[in-house]
């Protein structure tokens, strides 16, 4: 909560960035372990969402606005903030995201940053794709939890890395799970070049 504080109602982010986000950016693995941490890293990628951040203390937040000391726009320390944690929150996913696709917890972190973090968070999404393997893979709920999260995605773009990236052999043995299947028919759904994709799997279809 004090951090929080301090990244909504302080106006000297380079301050901040220095003495409060420095240790939040060099403490990642512990916050994504720990329920309090999580907590504080959805309210700094996503700001006052209540989606993200409980009502109450999105209120007890907004009466720190009002101190005399806080002159600029809270939206404007909200994208500098935004902006100063954002490199260190994709590398860590990008780097670790075998174990946060472990748990359902760790793996909800996935689409929140690829939704609200600043930068390439194309890196999170690759990296993602590469851990699709087998349809015993896209059966473990944090991952399906993740995925479905990503293409029900407003402008998402993951179903298009999907076909870029993997190639058909292996997207058509993801049908062979029920969750891998469901992943499959919302990447056709989204469009592209689906044409030979669907032809594989009804092509499969028949032979088995």
């Amino acid at each position: 909560a004090v951090v929080s504080t301090q990244s909504t109602g302080v106006d000297d982010t380079v301050m901040v960035r220095k003495m409060v986000l420095g240790e939040v950016t060099a403490e990642l693995d512990a916050l994504v372990m720990s329920i309090s941490g999580r907590k504080l890293l959805r309210y700094l990628l996503a700001g006052r969402e209540s989606s993200q951040t409980h009502t109450q203390v999105i209120e007890s937040l907004r009466v720190g606005e009002g101190n005399a000391i806080s002159k600029n726009d809270p939206e404007v320390r909200r994208g500098e903030i935004l902006s100063a944690v954002s490199p260190a929150v994709i590398t860590y996913c990008k780097e670790n995201i075998e174990s946060l696709l472990l748990d359902n917890s760790t793996a909800s972190l996935i689409p929140l940053v690829v939704e609200h973090a600043k930068g390439d968070v194309g890196e999170v999404l690759t990296a993602l794709i590469s851990h699709l393997t087998s349809s015993d893979v896209m059966e473990q709920f944090p991952v399906h939890f993740a995925l479905k999260k990503l293409l029900k995605m407003e402008g998402g773009v993951l179903g298009g890395m999907v076909l870029e990236q993997v190639d058909i052999p292996t997207i058509c043995g993801w049908v062979d799970s029920n969750r891998g299947a469901w992943t499959v028919l919302r990447v056709i759904e989204g469009g592209g070049e689906v044409g030979e994709l669907v032809g594989e799997i009804k092509e499969k279809g028949r032979e088995s």
